[in-house]
């Protein structure tokens, strides 16, 4: 008995219609996003190269963002673009919220350090603390903007009621007085 050894063919790939999408220098790829670009090439569209940034805009104020995208446009009438890449999302306000908070909170602890330089100034005289002690008149003073202002400046019950009888129940001003001085 002979032995065949078995035969092979050559199969010969025509670049130019697939691109090789393993190949490349990026992140590696997965099965759906292969398939995608796949489907857009032999649709017409073609790679746009240059692009280093693509931002998108809302209404709202969010900000979509990728970084280094690989676009492609259409060979039609070059109106329609695929952006492909790591999408990354911003939302300003609530960026400024937290802004926000950290401003507060550094207000509240600086607050808080001059009340413990001014308690220790306070046991020095005792003259300017009695009157502190005095209970103040809350009529017509609502009691949550009392206890509004008492948590945002870490202030006593009597300077709350100072304030806002100072300007008039408003609490806003009543902070930024307290805030101030």
């Amino acid at each position: 008995m002979a032995t065949e050894e078995p035969k092979t063919q050559e199969v010969k790939q025509e670049e130019e219609e697939m691109p090789s999408l393993e190949n490349q220098d990026g992140p590696k790829l997965n099965r759906g996003e292969k398939k995608c670009r796949k489907a857009l090439t032999k649709l017409g569209m073609k790679n746009f190269p240059g692009i280093t940034r693509v931002t998108i805009k809302k209404r709202d104020g969010f900000i979509f963002m990728i970084n280094d995208p690989e676009v492609l446009i259409s060979g039609d009438n070059g109106n329609q673009f695929v952006c492909f890449g790591e999408l990354k999302y911003d939302d300003p306000n609530q960026r400024m919220a937290q802004a926000e908070a950290a401003k507060m909170a550094q207000q509240q602890a600086a607050a808080r350090a001059a009340a413990s330089t001014a308690s220790s100034g306070a046991a020095a005289s005792s003259k300017p603390a009695a009157s502190d002690e005095a209970a103040e008149d809350e009529s017509g003073i609502t009691p949550n903007h009392i206890n509004m202002v008492m948590e945002h400046t870490s202030c006593t019950r009597n300077e709350a009621i100072r304030a806002l009888k100072e300007s008039n129940d408003d609490m806003i001003n009543a902070v930024m007085k307290i805030s101030g001085s």
